[in-house]
């Protein structure tokens, strides 16, 4: 039986292949030559034919054998010329296949020329470049490529698919610039015939084009100098062209000759002449002589009235006219003003801070000259002072105070301002109009303040200044300081020391006072059994029944006394925390529910408690005990579990964990139970089956080989 299968395939390959259809292929499959190259092609076959051969329009063909022809031409220069190789089947029938050939021939000279132009050009203008190439082939693989220098700047490719040999003359527009003078431009003509051609592919250069760039004149001069008299003076001023252009000075259509020492009868305008080729520029320059100011005039030291408008007076002569500048502590009642060669200086309303030295400065760009004078104002005893009403001393935190600033010898004027600061702050002003001592020229104005401690020392002061006139500018006349210490009573820290304070039988425990007051307070507490204080703390050294209960904290200065009691209550830490299995023992089940219980001992208080389950180090689960009771006791909490196969060998464990954090810095107190290990029992059918059909088929294999070894043998 399986002789005849076997037998029944193999025919029917033998029947496949005899009936697999012959091919024709080329060696190369396609080329590329150059005109009048030789060129060699096999054609093969692998069926019987009748006739294998070539159609061909130059060269010979040899038959190798009955399964290869080659086609052989010894100078190849029929252009466009298509050849096949076709075979005559056994049963007539015609199969052909075509030789794909490319002929090319180099350009014999490409050559570069300007197109309607000869000589140099001109800056900005259009001009068109050509590139002559002759007798190239195929033009259909021809790129022309434009350089200036080694740049490229320019490519050109056709879409002519004639195959014979033609001339192309394509063009390049340029407009130079003068940084194009000297340039060299260049055209390349190259057949890119692909990856079949040669390579790098063939290619012809022109001969470099120069150009020669006419431009300018540009002329580079200023317009205006101003020169010191004496001084020797060439102007600074350059032309750029091309070619290099010729200058020539003139004034008053006179010839002028550089270097030239001037004076004051050398002013004018001069005209520079720049002749480049055919152009000609002209370039007017203004020169000014100058000399420097030579005196101050009229500025005298004076004495002046307090309150009495004057005014000091500064000129002088130079060319250019000088500019004026003043020199003197700035003042609100201070003002210059310059006109015709002559600059003022106004004191309006003089008070003692105008009293100083004033300098007056003419200057242009030649030199200065200066002058200082003094002016002194008479009877500019103003005083500004500043009191606290009926109090001395340091003030008390949220008390009221009164403070008064007292303006002396103030002359009539239109209003007096008072202004209040407290630091750098200005807190109130007032006007002349508010209250007024019987004396006509005192003003008197008061402040009401209070404090805190948020700032103990403070500085206040009153400043006076004057208006003359209705919408004039207010004059300063003095300022008087008065610094304020503030005492309050002390602060105790209610965070650092809370009401009410949890600690653990036999551990120690410190009780932070501290109290903010100024002067700064003493720190005093109340005693019981096994304390001790330190720098204002008190520390129970070990908790027991006898030193809990409440406490008393006192801290005291000049202003007040301030208590604080806390209560400080009894924490029991756990005995110990154990693990077991509730209902059950030994290994467990694959999938099955189960409990764990974790039993924790004699701990208070409860409410504060909270067990943490574990698998590994890997926490499963938190729970918080809500009883509220407060004496020690026994606590029991439990988590279900379902095991699957990959727990088998996991290990549980619960912790209890006390928290007692006061002011954010303690950790809980934290007891962990025993490690309970788990064993899993699981069963798996597929496994069994997967065995048992692995037998029954090597079996069934041994007996088919039995059967089939009697049949044939």
């Amino acid at each position: 039986m399986c002789e005849g299968i076997l037998l029944r395939i193999f025919l029917a390959f033998l029947y496949l292949y005899a009936n697999v259809a012959g091919t024709l292929w080329l060696d190369p499959p396609r080329a590329v030559v150059r005109h009048g190259d030789s060129l060699s092609v096999n054609c093969s076959t692998n069926v019987t034919n009748l006739m294998l051969d070539w159609e061909k329009p130059q060269g010979h063909s040899k038959k190798i054998d009955d399964e290869k022809v080659t086609w052989t031409v010894d100078h190849l220069t029929e252009w466009g010329t298509k050849p096949f190789c076709y075979m005559t089947h056994t049963d007539y029938r015609q199969e052909k296949i075509e030789f794909n050939i490319i002929i090319y021939k180099t350009p014999e000279r490409v050559s570069l020329a300007t197109v309607g132009h000869s000589g140099p050009v001109i800056e900005g203008g259009q001009y068109e470049l050509q590139c002559d190439i002759q007798s190239v082939a195929p033009v259909e693989f021809l790129t022309v490529s434009w350089f200036k220098g080694d740049t490229l700047v320019d490519t050109k490719t056709f879409n002519d698919t004639t195959k014979t040999p033609v001339n192309q003359s394509p063009t390049l527009q340029i407009s130079p610039s003068r940084a194009d003078d000297g340039a060299q431009y260049k055209c390349k003509a190259e057949l890119n015939l692909g990856p079949d051609g040669p390579q790098p592919p063939p290619s012809v250069t022109s001969d470099p084009l120069t150009i020669t760039v006419y431009y300018g004149p540009n002329v580079s001069c200023l317009s205006h100098v101003t020169l010191k008299e004496g001084e020797i003076f060439t102007p600074n001023c350059s032309a750029v062209g091309n070619p290099p252009p010729e200058m020539t000075w003139y004034k008053n259509e006179e010839r002028v000759d550089f270097p030239k020492q001037m004076d004051r009868t050398n002013a004018g305008e001069y005209i520079l002449t720049v002749i480049s080729s055919s152009t000609v520029v002209n370039h007017s320059l203004q020169i000014e002589v100058m000399y420097p100011p030579v005196s101050i005039l009229e500025l005298q030291n004076k004495l002046v009235d307090f309150g009495y408008d004057d005014s000091l007076e500064c000129s002088s002569d130079a060319r250019p006219h000088p500019q004026y500048r003043w020199k003197y502590d700035p003042m609100p009642n201070v003002r210059t003003e310059d006109g015709d060669g002559v600059s003022l200086l106004f004191i309006d309303y003089p008070t003692g801070i105008n009293t100083g030295t004033y300098t007056c400065t003419a200057s242009n760009e030649l030199g200065e000259i200066s002058r200082s004078v003094s002016v002194d104002v008479k009877d500019s005893q103003n005083r500004v002072t500043i009191e606290t009403v009926g109090h001395t001393g340091p003030m008390i935190e949220d008390r009221k105070y009164v403070l008064r600033c007292n303006i002396q010898c103030v002359t009539p004027v239109h209003q007096v301002k008072v202004s209040w600061y407290k630091g750098n702050e200005q807190v109130k002003n007032a006007s002349a109009d508010d209250t007024r001592t019987s004396d006509s020229n005192t003003w008197s104005h008061n402040l009401t303040v209070s404090h805190n401690r948020n700032k103990k020392e403070t500085q206040y002061k009153c400043k006076a200044e004057v208006m003359k006139t209705r919408g004039g500018p207010l004059i300063y006349v003095g300022e008087s300081e008065l610094n304020i210490t503030v005492h309050y009573k002390p602060v105790i820290n209610e965070t650092k020391l809370p009401s009410v304070v949890p600690v653990f039988r036999g551990y120690p425990e410190t009780l932070v006072c501290e109290a903010d007051g100024y002067p700064l307070p003493t720190i005093s507490w109340s005693y019981k059994p096994n304390t001790k204080v330190e720098e204002g703390h008190l520390t129970i050294v070990e908790a027991t029944n006898e030193n809990v209960g409440q406490y008393t904290c006192t801290a005291s200065n000049s202003v007040e006394t301030t208590v604080r009691t806390v209560k400080v209550t009894m924490k029991e830490t756990p005995d110990r925390a154990s693990i077991s299995t509730v209902g059950h023992t030994g290994p467990m089940i694959k999938g099955r529910q189960y409990e764990l219980q974790c039993d924790i001992h004699k701990v208070a208080p409860v409410e504060f408690l909270t067990v943490n389950w574990y698998k590994g180090d890997t926490v499963v689960e938190n729970i918080t005990i809500t009883d509220s009771s407060k004496s020690p006791g026994n606590v029991s909490a439990r988590l279900q579990i379902s095991p699957s196969r990959d727990d088998d060998g996991a290990q549980y464990r619960c912790e209890a964990e006390l928290g007692w954090n006061i002011d954010g810095t303690r950790p809980p107190l934290k007891v962990s139970s025993q490690v309970l290990g788990i064993t899993v029992r699981y069963g798996n059918r597929t496994m069994f089956w997967a065995v048992v059909g692995s037998f029954v088929g090597l079996a069934l294999v041994m007996v088919l080989g039995y059967l089939l070894k009697k049949r044939t043998g």
